[in-house]
């Protein structure tokens, strides 16, 4: 069988009572951290172009924009609710990939029109976030990462609208044949700083929804598409992973849904809770909120994926550095803002905040460095080896497809890192004895054959993701505060996770709906069970089917 056949089989064999009740409760909360999302995207400046573009194509239908309402076409529902959900990079991630765009939005906005119960949407959002999550992984030793993995949504969008339509196993397979015939490639230059990232995830999974009704009427599509020496791995993939597209049913990376507290990259969250968390000591001592003035200097230590990450938007921020996008990959803007605000929250990404605080925002950023800390990038690689047998999994990378493309995929990784070849053999000496033999062992695994690695063994709802950060803020009369965050808040590994999407929705949604009306509707989501999709759906906007 291929690989997609392999998918569609499982797909449609998929039923409610397969899934663990642990993984429908997370994916409750997914429903409510999109939708919260959605919420905030939609006051910024982008947010509010979308808006109103759409309301110029036209048309009429039965689909509703989130938060305003008002009806319209499937097609434009998915554009203006997907652009929202990704606007202020406040969605959530998973292993791997940030799958909510398209896993939650497409079977929330069709179920109501095909009149199917919200265990059948349950099932197709966990289908499109299992089938999401292991594409990305099977392409992480690719030119793109996280978000920018914009055709896991062809995928998900599709699996998603198959479950829906009811498709059986020949044809959910010909709609993910049909999605992936013509995958998205982003582009770094439209993805770091400009508004036209927010599409990233919405036209995808148009298209990925469109191929689920054209395989209903009887289009064929490739389902080879995926393996095939000219297909999908061999253009997005330096070296594919197709182990990673195992273990379904078996292990539910559901599970590994994170929920961002703030605004903006995953790897941000940690430095800004350590952050708040010198906010409240500064307040303790001296009796009164900090001011910008006070501020001498903020030292960041962060692991490699958050300089990394840091760096690359740098590079862009020259032309954009106060536009969304660029705080939201910025360390050092990001804290600029939340010591500004005190908070960091839709609130904060409004075009009239942004352009009132520009100055003062630069000011502060100005004040930030931040440095690579290897323990900290050590820290999250332990993590996931407890959880999963790195050994055994580099060891079941085809080593013919590594030294094939060592050049491509070297010089990638020097581009994608802000680190110097000084840098890199700086933290080398800095690797205590036992990380070194440990990355040792990990390097030999590549040239002796593994047994074979499957998501089926990795303990999903063990696994912890640890993006950790330390921070140390001096105040101009010579205070010194520090505090570090080794688990993000609301990412697995916190107790509290579920929590932080209740808190996030509640707090996005209030700015909408009001207080009462969002408690309410946290309720509809939280027990969507026993609710139709459309009361779900009714209940996130502003206005109200007449």
């Amino acid at each position: 069988m291929t690989e997609i056949e392999k998918i569609a089989r499982w797909v449609s064999s998929l039923e409610y009572d397969d899934i663990p009740e642990r993984v429908l409760e997370i994916s409750k909360h997914q429903i409510a951290s999109v939708a919260g999302a959605i919420y905030a995207g939609a006051r910024s400046a982008a947010g509010m172009a979308v808006t109103g573009a759409v309301k110029n194509f036209g048309g009429s239908g039965e689909f509703r924009l989130i938060p305003n309402g008002e009806m319209c076409s499937f097609e434009t529902a998915l554009l203006h609710n997907c652009s929202l959900s990704m606007s202020l990079d406040y969605d959530d991630y998973l292993f791997l990939g940030h799958t909510g765009h398209s896993s939650v939005l497409v079977p929330l906005i069709l179920s109501g029109e095909r009149k199917v119960d919200s265990k059948t949407l349950l099932t197709a959002q966990v289908a499109a976030n299992e089938v999401s999550g292991r594409l990305g992984a099977s392409v992480v030793l690719g030119p793109h990462n996280g978000q920018m993995w914009a055709h896991i949504h062809l995928a998900g969008a599709s699996v998603a609208a198959s479950k829906i339509l009811g498709l059986d196993e020949e044809r959910t397979a010909n709609a993910i044949g049909i999605a992936l015939a013509e995958p998205n490639y982003p582009l770094f230059p439209g993805f770091m700083g400009p508004d036209s990232k927010m599409l990233t995830a919405a036209i995808p999974s148009m298209t990925g929804a469109v191929s689920a009704f054209l395989s209903e009427k009887g289009m064929k599509g490739s389902k080879s598409i995926i393996e095939d020496s000219r297909g999908f791995w061999a253009n997005f993939s330096f070296v594919p992973l197709p182990f990673m597209l195992s273990g379904f049913g078996e292990s539910w990376v559901t599970e590994t849904i994170a929920f961002k507290p703030y605004p903006g990259c995953a790897y941000v969250d940690a430095a800004l809770d350590a952050v708040f968390q010198i906010l409240n000591a500064f307040k303790e001592k001296k009796g009164r909120d900090i001011e910008p003035e006070d501020v001498s200097r903020i030292r960041v230590k962060g692991s490699l994926l958050s300089v990394a990450m840091d760096g690359i938007s740098r590079s862009y921020s020259a032309m954009w550095e106060l536009s969304p996008s660029c705080i939201n990959f910025s360390i050092p803007k990001s804290i600029a803002v939340a010591i500004l605000a005190g908070k960091l929250t839709g609130d904060e990404f409004s075009s009239g905040y942004l352009e009132g605080n520009g100055e003062r925002i630069k000011t502060l950023a100005s004040k930030v460095s931040l440095e690579h800390d290897p323990s900290l990038t050590f820290e999250l690689i332990r993590a996931i080896d407890e959880a999963a047998d790195l050994a055994r999994l580099v060891g079941s990378i085809d080593i013919r497809s590594f030294l094939a493309s060592r050049k491509e995929l070297t010089k990638y990784l020097k581009s994608m890192s802000a680190l110097s070849f000084s840098d890199i053999i700086s933290a080398g000496r800095q690797l205590s004895r036992n990380d070194a033999v440990f990355l040792a062992r990990l390097f030999r695994s590549l040239w002796f054959k593994a047994p074979a690695f499957s998501l089926a063994d990795v303990r999903f709802n063990e696994l912890k993701m640890p993006f950790g950060a330390r921070v140390s803020l001096e105040t101009n009369d010579g205070l010194r505060f520090e505090a570090e965050s080794m688990i993000p808040r609301g990412a697995p590994g916190d107790p509290h996770r579920l929590d932080v999407a209740r808190e996030k929705f509640t707090r996005e949604a209030t700015f909408y709906l009001g207080k009462k009306r969002a408690r309410e509707a946290l309720e509809v989501l939280l027990g969507i069970e026993d609710r139709s999709p459309a009361e779900a759906v009714e209940a996130l906007c502003v206005k109200k089917r007449a």
